[in-house]
């Protein structure tokens, strides 16, 4: 359990790619950039020793933490398929393919297809190596890489496999649709979810609105208001309900940094900054711990249902 849990903070410590927020402005939260960069990758440990896959090893199995699309990281497995990857939660909750390689793309004469599964990079810093994959649209960490890192080094053959492209993301509520995008948000801002998050950081004193335009320009899909006390939310540009949970949380522990300074500031002690600068988080140390503390309260809810459940 210790060793699923560091590799699930190393994990969360890649996670989350935006830019940093506008200063002087509401605070909010942004969803992960198309546009990401990862640390060059350092020679995997072992890697010479490893006799390299000749071509996909299709039925393979690897363990480990996926965060799709900048959420929290969910723990399961991939299975490689003759399609791409294959990831199955533990909890069952979540299966989803992910391509191996992208389509044929044709420009000035040239040809080429776009790796989708890179290594970004390998990290020892809790004693053993844990190995940081991006996926299309995700992040997966773990230690038992196996084929990953054979696909990851681009062999010949991943050009001969057939192109899957994933699906664009679909709103959980029509962007049109004004009357549905507010019955969402009274929603969530009513939900027992909802009341479980103001009974840590307080209930605002104004009910919940929407991203203004100018949040929508910067890309956010939630904000917090001190000035007003309130929260807003942008569910017409959300995909899942798992990220309007996630804005909601890490807007509430903006609120919860204004009025818990010192609290929070001791409990900050020893947090290293984060160091790429196209990673959500760089350079804000405000940005960091409220999508750390979104992080921390996904993660002890998950564990709490899995304790509940077990017999």
């Amino acid at each position: 359990m210790r060793a699923a849990h560091g590799l699930l903070l190393a994990l969360v410590l890649a996670t989350s790619v935006a830019g940093p927020p506008e200063s002087g402005g509401a605070e909010g939260y942004t969803g992960p950039s198309e546009a990401d960069s990862a640390r060059p990758a350092p020679a995997a440990a072992g890697a010479r020793e490893r006799k390299p896959a000749t071509a996909l090893p299709v039925g393979a199995e690897i363990g480990g933490f996926l965060s799709p699309r900048g959420l929290p990281p969910r723990p399961g497995r991939f299975i490689v398929s003759d399609t791409g990857l294959v990831f199955l939660s533990v909890d069952g909750r979540l299966a989803q393919t992910y391509p191996l390689v992208g389509p044929v793309r044709e420009r000035e004469g040239r040809r080429w297809r776009a790796p989708m599964v890179s290594l970004a990079y390998a990290d020892s810093a809790l004693g053993r190596p844990v190995y940081v994959f991006r996926v299309d649209g995700g992040v997966f960490g773990t230690e038992t890489p196996g084929p990953l890192l054979d696909v990851a080094e681009r062999p010949h053959w991943l050009d001969s496999l057939a192109s899957r492209t994933r699906r664009p993301d679909r709103p959980i509520v029509n962007p049109r649709d004004t009357a549905a995008i507010w019955l969402v948000t009274r929603s969530i801002e009513r939900s027992a979810y909802a009341d479980t998050l103001f009974a840590l950081f307080g209930r605002p004193a104004r009910p919940a609105g929407l991203v203004s335009d100018r949040g929508r320009r910067a890309g956010r899909l939630g904000e917090y208001i001190a000035s007003r006390d309130s929260l807003a939310l942008d569910p017409a540009r959300m995909s899942s309900e798992e990220q309007l949970r996630h804005a909601v949380a890490h807007e509430l522990a903006h609120r919860w940094q204004a009025r818990a300074p010192v609290q929070l500031r001791t409990l900050w002690q020893g947090i290293a900054p984060i160091p790429d600068s196209r990673r959500y988080g760089h350079n804000s140390v405000s940005e960091h711990q409220a999508e750390a503390i979104a992080f921390a309260l996904h993660f002890l809810q998950s564990t709490a249902v899995a304790r509940a459940e077990d017999p």
